[in-house]
């Protein structure tokens, strides 16, 4: 009989697609530059939510935001979600989760078996944050979009230490033989900000003193639009090249991890005598000063287009998929690839199996339409305030926008804006 692989995919938090060295080339990334090499880039693949927990819950369900009920960051999955760990499960797989997933109430499994270290980020946003305000100091201030400019530069942080930490936790995990296939997501916090990086990488960046050709720019189409002109950061050239400059360094950083993490897993795989799949890929990205906007949440290309490689036995090397994919369709491939489906009637995703199997492959390139979603929100997300002892939610105003991709054309619409349409070759 035939061994199942063991399966190990490494995700990252905001790492934009266009910051890898195999791309523009503006970032060291040896590691997913070696990756890429030895088996599939996904050079058009789109996140189904440019936010963290909407985005994640997508990826593990294969359903749009907007099925999963899952909009914002202070949303949980419905405990009777199905999601593509369970086929695996059934297949004889232990799923595992080492590190975050960002997971939202009282379910923080979802199919994962097992799960090893906590995440970085509260399982709550309801209660007073206080003490984890007190807990991280500047850095709390500096995790979101809008104080993320707050803390940058060279030095330590809770995002670092965290990183460092999975690690560790992976290498144990791995260091004693298991007796069932391994499926195992490695959930790492970085890029995301804090702008706080690597010393030594933050200065070889700066003096690079580079950033997007965009920024210093307001085109017509941001101003005209009320939810995208409020993303737009007043900054010091000076501090923008600070910010751009430990993005990349994160970005390095995270790479490094890559290939820690790569290497632990194939020596398990080498020393158990399993064949095995690698993979890397990201939530969503981060625009990092294109446009004066900095983080996720718009539909901008280094918002929504995200890394997405795998690598492994029965894989073609050096294959680059130019069709538009998106994060909803890892879980019908990767169980495909451990030999169970995950084609429910509901899912959105689809496995992308054939993209690389076919000898022929269509000319019609990039004819599927990806859709991404998005529920903006002004004056930030629904908090919790003690009014008069009592509890109640501050609601503010909220907006739905979609984002259609197909081919080169990419169509934008905010409910009660202008549309945007961009050819993506041209403009």
């Amino acid at each position: 009989m035939e061994k199942k692989p063991d399966i190990l995919l490494m995700m990252s938090d905001q790492h934009a697609a266009s910051y890898a060295g195999y791309e523009k080339g503006m970032v060291d990334t040896p590691n997913l530059d070696r990756l890429a090499a030895d088996g599939i880039r996904f050079a058009n693949h789109y996140t189904a939510c440019p936010l963290c927990v909407p985005a994640r819950m997508s990826f593990l369900t294969g359903r749009l935001p907007v099925e999963t009920g899952v909009t914002a960051n202070n949303q949980a999955l419905a405990e009777m979600s199905p999601t593509f760990l369970f086929p695996l499960i059934e297949a004889g797989y232990e799923t595992v989760l080492i590190g975050r997933m960002h997971f939202i109430g009282k379910d923080l499994r979802h199919g994962f078996v097992k799960r090893i270290g906590g995440d970085f980020t509260p399982t709550t946003w309801c209660p007073s944050r206080e003490e984890i305000i007190k807990e991280r100091g500047v850095f709390m201030q500096a995790s979101g979009s809008g104080g993320c400019l707050s803390v940058i530069g060279g030095g330590e942080s809770p995002v670092r230490y965290y990183d460092e930490e999975i690690v560790r936790l992976t290498a144990e995990y791995l260091s004693y033989p298991h007796e069932k296939p391994q499926f195992i997501i490695v959930g790492t916090f970085g890029p995301h900000f804090p702008y706080v990086a690597d010393p030594e990488l933050y200065k070889k960046y700066k003096e690079k003193a580079w950033l997007p050709d965009t920024f210093g720019k307001t085109p017509d189409y941001v101003e005209e639009n009320t939810w995208l002109h409020r993303r737009q950061k007043e900054i010091s050239l000076e501090k923008a090249i600070a910010a751009n400059a430990a993005y990349c360094a994160l970005v390095e950083e995270c790479d490094r991890n890559v290939g820690k993490i790569r290497t632990i897993f194939e020596k398990y795989t080498e020393r158990e005598g399993h064949p095995n799949i690698f993979g890397y890929l990201s939530d969503h990205g981060d625009t990092a000063g294109a446009r004066n906007m900095y983080g996720k949440e718009t539909f901008f290309e280094d918002a929504v287009r995200v890394p997405c490689l795998l690598a492994g036995d029965g894989l073609p090397k050096g294959k680059v998929i130019l069709e538009n994919t998106s994060l909803m369709d890892i879980g019908p491939t990767i169980c495909e690839l451990a030999g169970t489906s995950y084609r429910e009637n509901y899912v959105d995703g689809v496995s992308l199996t054939g993209l690389w199997e076919c000898e022929n492959p269509s000319e019609k390139k990039n004819e599927r339409v990806i859709v991404s979603q998005y529920f903006e929100s002004k004056g930030g997300p629904s908090r919790w305030e003690e009014k008069e002892g009592v509890k109640s939610q501050e609601q503010t105003e909220y907006c739905y926008a979609v984002m259609l991709k197909k081919g080169k054309w990419k169509y934008i619409e905010y409910h009660n804006q202008k549309p945007l349409l961009f050819n993506l070759e041209t403009d």
